[in-house]
């Protein structure tokens, strides 16, 4: 076992049942071809061979399903269906060329009918494994240990139906016991097999709709089951097919429908596969795909000249040297389909980071290419999430984000010209905690590849920064002084002003000093009504007193009558406390969107939806209007404020028709209040 590392006595068992199953294939050839033209047995090569592919096959889908450590239950009995299979073909040639007679028929029984059992307890309970590769358990074990009981009956009754294999006597065929169970089985042994396959397939149903998933390939494996279900039963009660059908359906279909579980059963490329282990997997898929395309070229040769004798022709010796001129690049074209099949992507990471150095190049926008990075790494690698931030001046700022994850990540530094300019941000694979090496590797390639296209962005992403912390200071600061005039000195001038009023009331009227106490209290109630006009320009005049959200329940009911049904959607209500140019700007949006929707919409209701997560600001405006002219070239005043407003803070600014209306969409930075 040396050079398997840490690999699983599992793993090991399911390498060496795979290698002696191959070790069976190379002996029936050995012995079909050095034995062509034995009476009895040479006729019936093709069939054989055709079997023994489809053990190979079987062994095949076992060993990625043992390998993969997922479903490794079915996978041991797909291993153990095609070991049978290749033991039967090669067991029974021998002993046929061997002249054995009754002394090997008790050796060739066993074999037969532990293979007849598994092949069918497998194609009869396949459904059962279905959707999480385990059979059920519960009262479903029950279904389980029927259909196992019926593949053994249907097991003894395929064994002893033949008389002989080969020139082997079959000494189950005149048994008692054989001509009981074939009066009372053989008349109904298709129905009972078809009843099973529907059984199995509704407890599969049943199981897939209580289980919660995700399950993203097993449509493509229940159906390509099904169809094969189809095409096994239907033409026995319809009648009238050809004689090949039932063989072709059986062979070909059954190859396969037991292939589609490889992709079905992946635990999403989180295997790390060891070398070796790699290197047999690929061995062994390239073996059985040699093996095939040999079996069919020599029944080709066989078909377009049987009989021939002499030397070669010259079909023969073209077929030949297609043949070997095609080994090798099979060869090349197997292991990469292992590689893509166990790291995607990840097998080839200079194809992918010229991929994604293509796809900057055609990119116009510079902005493009954070959310194409992002991309890459979820879609083309697998992984659950990926970011890209950027350093300002402000802070770091997040250029783009796909996926989601809530747990912690790693960071590949973003690096131009010797300086660090961000960070690509991406966690590692569900049911891991923490990247390997090979996803880590190629990661770095490509945060290297779009750090130039992401430096771009640096300056626009500072001057943006610069241009957002502008905003918020500003309108800060209009709040603190708003505050302070209208908290501060409003209240200082009205008392000043009372006291004034008081004192002249104790004055006679007429006198000198009365008029110059009332000059003065109307020179104060105009510098009162100066400082209500002045705070009111530092704010929106609904906010006073009442906030974001008292401001915005006014404007819905201020706009609101009886052709037009306004209703306000906040999340949370009320609303937290934001930084002072996100309420302006939500107030100012919201305000604007609503106006237009009363002056040129037409529409009988209108929806005001606020959210604000901890992240963002998101103001929505939905109408059930006429929506926007469909030949517009050009923004409006209202819309292109908006846009102005929303971007300013850094946001997004959205104006589309909906199939009944329009929307209107913002998102602000949210930021921290002040």
């Amino acid at each position: 076992m040396r050079g398997f590392g840490t690999v699983g006595a599992g793993v090991v068992g399911a390498l060496a049942a795979a290698g002696a199953a191959l070790v069976c294939a190379v002996v029936w050839s050995v012995l079909a071809l050095t034995h062509p033209g034995v009476a009895g047995v040479s006729e019936s090569y093709f069939i054989d061979g055709l079997w023994l592919a489809l053990g190979l096959t079987f062994t095949l889908a076992g060993l990625f399903l043992v390998v993969n450590r997922n479903g490794r239950g079915l996978g041991v009995l797909m291993l153990a269906t095609g070991l049978f299979q290749a033991l039967r073909m090669v067991v029974i040639l021998a002993a046929a060329l061997s002249g054995a007679g009754p002394v090997a028929a008790g050796a060739i029984t066993a074999v037969v009918l532990a293979t007849s059992f598994t092949n069918a307890f497998l194609v009869l309970a396949f459904p059962l494994w279905l959707p999480d590769a385990r059979l059920p358990g519960g009262i479903w074990r029950a279904v389980t240990v029927l259909v196992a009981a019926l593949s053994v009956l249907l097991a003894f009754s395929d064994t002893a139906g033949d008389s002989q294999w080969y020139t082997v006597p079959n000494p189950l065929h005149d048994t008692a016991l054989y001509a009981w169970l074939d009066g009372w089985l053989g008349r109904y042994a298709f129905d009972v097999f078809t009843a099973s396959l529907a059984l199995t397939l509704m407890v599969a149903a049943v199981r897939w709709w209580r289980s919660p998933g995700p399950h993203p390939h097993l449509p493509e494996v229940v159906a390509a089951y099904v169809a094969w279900a189809a095409l096994i039963t239907v033409p026995h009660y319809v009648g009238d097919y050809p004689g090949w059908l039932p063989y072709a359906v059986l062979v070909a279909g059954e190859a396969a429908w037991m292939l589609v579980p490889i992709a079905a059963f992946r635990r999403d490329r989180q295997l790390s596969l060891g070398r070796v282990t790699r290197r047999y997997l690929t061995a062994y898929a390239y073996c059985t795909l040699v093996f095939i395309a040999v079996l069919f070229a020599v029944y080709l040769m066989h078909r377009l000249e049987p009989g021939s004798g002499g030397g070669p022709r010259w079909w023969q010796v073209v077929t030949a040297v297609v043949l070997g001129a095609l080994l090798r690049p099979a060869a090349r074209g197997v292991g990469r389909a292992v590689d893509r099949y166990y790291y995607g992507e990840r097998a080839h990471p200079y194809q992918l980071v010229r991929q994604l150095a293509e796809r900057m190049s055609h990119a116009v926008n510079p902005a493009d290419a954070p959310p194409l990075l992002c991309r890459t790494v979820v879609e083309a690698l697998g992984l659950p999430a990926a970011a890209v931030r950027v350093r300002t001046r402000g802070g770091p700022r997040e250029l783009a984000r796909l996926g989601s994850a809530d747990r912690s990540g790693e960071s590949f530094p973003l690096t131009y010209e010797g300086a660090e300019i961000g960070e690509l941000w991406v966690p590692p694979r569900y049911g891991q905690t923490e990247l390997d090496r090979q996803d880590r590797a190629v990661l770095h390639l490509l945060a290297d590849q779009a750090s130039p296209a992401i430096a771009s962005l640096g300056l626009y992403e500072d001057l943006q920064a610069s241009r957002e912390q502008l905003v918020l200071a500003r309108e800060e600061e209009r709040r603190r002084l708003r505050h302070d005039l209208h908290d501060g000195l409003g209240p200082a001038l009205s008392g000043l002003r009372l006291r004034i009023d008081a004192a002249r009331t104790d004055l006679p009227d007429g006198s000198t000093t009365s008029a110059s106490l009332t000059t003065a209290s109307a020179g104060i109630g105009q510098a009162i009504t100066e400082l209500r006009r002045i705070t009111d320009g530092l704010a929106p005049a609904p906010f006073d007193g009442r906030g974001l959200t008292g401001a915005l329940r006014q404007l819905a009911a201020s706009l609101g009558s009886r052709s037009l049904r306004v209703t306000l959607d906040l999340r949370p209500d009320p609303l937290p406390t934001l930084p002072a140019a996100v309420e302006v700007a939500v107030y100012r949006i919201s305000g604007e969107a609503l106006n237009n929707v009363v002056r040129h919409s037409g529409a009988t209701a209108a929806r005001l939806t606020l959210r604000a997560p901890p992240d963002r600001v998101t103001v929505e405006v939905a109408d059930n209007g006429a929506g926007f002219p469909a030949r517009a070239t050009t923004p409006g005043v209202g819309l292109s404020s908006m846009a102005e407003r929303a971007e300013e803070l850094g946001g997004t600014f959205t104006a589309t028709n909906a199939p009944v209306g329009a929307v209107v969409r913002a998102v602000l930075p949210r930021g921290r209040a002040g």
